[in-house]
C-alpha cells in the first residue's frame, strides 16, 4: 500500500536531490488543492443516503463536485438548475412549491410534493421544490430521501503512513505533481514543462472512466428530454 513516506522518497529521488525535503509538505498542500479541482476519477466517487428534511442541507466537509443525485425510491435523476431558476412552478406545474401565506392548504393539495431538482448554493444544497416540512411537526412523516454520489478531494497526507484512494489508485498523479513543484522551485523549466505534461496526462486519462463506462457492456441508449 503506496503511503507517504514512499512518494516523498520517491520524489526526492526523480528530483536527485536532498535539500528540498522540508518544502515536501508544502507542495503535497498545493497539489492536492490541484487535484480537487481537476481529477474526476472513479476512485473518488463516493454515495450517501440523504433525508431532504431542510431546504439547504449542508455539503460534505470532503466535497468536491457532484456527480448526482438520484430520488432513492423511484431512481429517478434529480435535474441541476441554475442560480436563476425559481424556487418553485405554478399551481398547475406537477409538484409545485407554494410560497403563499397557507402552507396547509399547499399541503392538502399536493402533501406528496417531491423535490426534483437541486442547485448548490455556498457551501449548501439547495432542493427545489424546496420540502414543505409539517409544523407543528408531525411524527408520521417521513422526508423524501436521494442517493447523492459526490467527488471527494484527496485526504490530506500529514503523517509518513498516511494514504487515500487517490494515493493507492492513481499514484503517478501525485508523484508527478510533486515533481513539478520541485522543478518549479528548482528554477528548471524544461522539467517543469516535462512533469506538467505527465500530470496533465494521467489526470485526463482517469478522468475518461465516466464516459469508457458508458460506452462498455450493453449497448447505450439516449433518450432527449423533449415537451410537447
Amino acid at each position: 500500500m503506496a503511503n507517504l513516506q514512499q512518494l516523498q522518497d520517491d520524489v526526492l529521488s526523480w528530483l536527485n536531490r536532498r535539500d528540498c525535503l522540508g518544502l515536501l509538505p508544502g507542495w503535497t498542500l498545493m497539489v492536492e488543492t490541484e487535484i480537487s479541482e481537476t481529477l474526476r476519477a472513479r476512485c473518488q466517487v463516493v454515495s450517501a443516503v440523504q433525508a431532504i428534511d431542510a431546504p439547504y442541507i449542508a455539503l460534505p466537509s470532503d466535497f468536491a463536485t457532484m456527480e448526482s443525485i438520484r430520488d432513492n425510491t423511484t431512481g429517478a435523476m434529480l435535474e441541476l438548475k441554475d442560480q436563476w431558476s425559481p424556487k418553485g412552478g405554478g399551481w398547475n406545474a406537477p409538484y409545485t412549491y407554494f410560497s403563499g401565506v397557507y402552507p396547509s392548504l399547499y399541503w392538502q393539495i399536493n402533501p406528496a410534493a417531491p423535490c426534483t431538482a437541486y442547485r448548490i448554493v455556498a457551501d449548501c444544497i439547495e432542493f427545489l421544490p424546496h420540502p414543505l416540512i409539517p409544523d407543528p411537526p408531525d411524527p408520521a412523516w417521513v422526508p423524501q430521501t436521494v442517493l447523492m454520489g459526490y467527488y471527494q478531494r484527496p485526504k490530506p497526507l500529514l503523517l509518513p503512513a498516511d494514504t487515500n484512494p487517490i494515493l493507492e489508485n492513481l499514484y503517478s498523479v501525485y508523484l508527478f505533481g510533486l515533481c513539478k513543484m520541485g522543478a518549479i522551485w528548482g528554477l528548471d523549466d524544461d522539467r517543469a514543462q516535462q512533469m506538467d505534461a505527465q500530470y496533465q496526462q494521467v489526470v485526463t486519462r482517469a478522468n475518461l472512466w465516466k464516459q469508457q463506462s458508458d460506452m462498455s457492456g450493453a449497448p447505450l441508449r439516449s433518450e432527449m428530454a423533449v415537451v410537447f
